[in-house]
């Protein structure tokens, strides 16, 4: 080999060395991803005899409830419990919303990988939504949202649960049912009171996280 063609040579030698030596993420078949989640949409905990979960529970890769119905490809209804104000992304572990959000399918199929390796996984289900105001409909009461978070392992069988309430802040509530002094609720107090529920409820978990 002369010394120009060797010249020419080593940039390629290096490039196809450095796309071997590169590290390719785990896939996984997004269809086992959505079998998974379909057994833990359909195994709720039962109503006695489940241990409460603890701080190292909240430490566990999340998902709001709406979130796993869309991984388990599943109808998520059209009821309060399912509005996206008390089921924010931020619950929503990112390869979560890979599994929902992307169209392509290496980021999808690496999803996938990441969801299979979970050892565990919290999901956020909202089983009641009693305040009005934020419903913008007109009764002066603070209310309050009634969710579980359940702990489900790696086959999708819960293994713990943890009843909770969150209600607006004391100040908030009381400023919207001083403001809502009309027939109807202003949209814009409404919205008001979705946001702080959203915070109420992020400012929750972080102290369940933190445990006693």
């Amino acid at each position: 080999m002369s010394v120009r063609s060797f010249a020419h040579s080593v940039p390629l030698l290096l490039l196809a060395a450095t796309a071997c030596s590169g590290s390719k993420k785990p896939e996984a078949d997004p269809a086992k991803a959505q079998a998974l989640a379909k057994t833990m949409a359909n195994n709720p905990p039962p109503f006695a005899g489940m241990r409460a979960c603890v701080a190292a529970d909240f430490q566990l890769p999340s998902m709001s409830q709406p979130t796993l119905l869309r991984i388990a490809q599943e109808e998520v209804p059209a009821t309060p419990e399912r509005v996206g104000w008390m089921n924010p992304p931020e619950l929503d572990v990112p390869y979560a919303r890979v599994l929902i959000e992307s169209t392509d399918e290496t980021l999808r199929r690496q999803a996938a990988a990441e969801f299979l390796a979970a050892k565990a996984f919290m999901v956020y289900r909202v089983d009641m939504v009693n305040v009005p105001l934020a419903l913008e409909v007109k009764e002066l009461k603070r209310g309050a949202v009634g969710i579980r978070a359940i702990g489900y392992d790696k086959s999708g069988n819960p293994m713990c649960v943890k009843q909770f309430t969150v209600q607006n802040d004391k100040d908030k509530s009381l400023w919207a049912m001083q403001t809502t002094n009309k027939a109807v609720v202003d949209p814009a107090v409404a919205q008001a009171l979705r946001d702080d529920l959203k915070v109420q409820l992020l400012a929750k978990i972080e102290q369940f996280r933190a445990g006693p």
